[in-house]
């Protein structure tokens, strides 16, 4: 008897537990939520979680803690993510250069990206604008393309740095078109050695390059989405002169290889209420980002896509940060 009682005990302790962990994975988040963004304060990915994270926050009665560790490019945020518990509590929100761009350029990454991580969704697009200094002998893309093909490696264009979205954009832009020009990477902005004449053009965010453009400290010649913009509509898509041709930048969320499907999908589904409110929208595209909140399956897709795409692109210039 008293082996029986004791058994039941057991059974019973058992029970309680799991429904414990059942009710505690119900009501996820039950506390507070870091989010790594692997970037300084006041860059683009920091500022959209600091647009959305109180209307996380009331969602959920719990707060979303932002946390800016920025390094190596992105990979120590992304690192300190891969090797967190996977219970939903510690979020990576990053760009598509950490994902995507990093592993082919870096000989080794304390991660992998296609298997540390779970893709939750695309939270936000945005494209880069093509400008010219306004010097330039070529008014269009047309010219533009004309006047690299006739002198190879005598036009100059300025990024962030080797490796960086402004750097690999122009990559895919050259291999598409057969031309040459030569990269200056920049401590500086680069924006600001168009607008001096130092580089004779630089790919630019759209939070940067409209307001270039409309300043006429600078001239668009083209933009990197596959659509015009609504805020620059007389300068055509890249890809209206290039076929094919789409230079994008998303930024995504993305949790540790293991987090329970239900919370993966709670976090989408919540992601997307929230840039579904017309004040989150409109402070978004106000800056020039393209509010978007897909679905795991969808955002999966995306970036095994872009993981293929942007690799080919580094292979073929030659790009090494290691």
């Amino acid at each position: 008897m008293p082996a029986l009682i004791a058994r039941l005990a057991a059974a019973l302790l058992l029970a309680l537990a799991a429904a414990g962990a059942a009710q505690a994975q119900g009501a996820y988040p039950n506390r507070f939520v870091r989010l790594v963004v692997p970037f300084a304060a006041a860059t683009s990915p920091d500022v959209v979680m600091r647009i959305a994270s109180p209307h996380l926050s009331e969602i959920w009665g719990q707060q979303m803690i932002i946390e800016n560790r920025a390094g190596a490019s992105g990979n120590l945020g992304a690192q300190a993510v891969a090797s967190a518990a996977p219970d939903g509590y510690t979020v990576l929100y990053t760009v598509n250069s950490v994902i995507c761009a990093n592993p082919h350029m870096f000989s080794k990454l304390p991660f992998d990206p296609l298997k540390s991580f779970v893709p939750v969704s695309l939270i936000v697009n945005l494209g880069y604008v093509l400008v010219a200094k306004n010097a330039l002998p070529a008014k269009n893309l047309q010219e533009l393309i004309a006047m690299a093909k006739a002198q190879p490696g005598k036009l100059t264009y300025s990024s962030a740095g080797a490796g960086v979205g402004t750097h690999i954009v122009m990559e895919l832009f050259l291999g598409m078109t057969g031309t040459n020009m030569l990269h200056i990477p920049m401590t500086t902005p680069a924006l600001n050695a168009v607008y001096s004449g130092e580089t004779d053009l630089t790919m630019t965010p759209n939070t940067t390059g409209v307001p270039a453009a409309k300043s006429g400290k600078a001239r668009a010649l083209g933009v990197t989405l596959a659509k015009r913009l609504d805020s620059l509509p007389d300068v055509p898509a890249i890809g209206e002169v290039v076929p094919g041709y789409v230079g994008d930048a998303w930024h995504g969320l993305f949790v540790p290889a293991g987090t329970p499907p239900a919370i993966v999908d709670k976090l989408a589904a919540d992601f997307a209420r929230v840039l579904a409110i017309p004040d989150v929208r409109k402070k978004l595209m106000d800056i020039g980002l393209e509010p978007v909140g897909n679905s795991p399956a969808e955002f999966g897709a995306i970036v095994r896509n872009d993981y293929e795409k942007w690799g080919q692109v580094i292979r073929n210039a030659g790009i090494k940060l290691d």
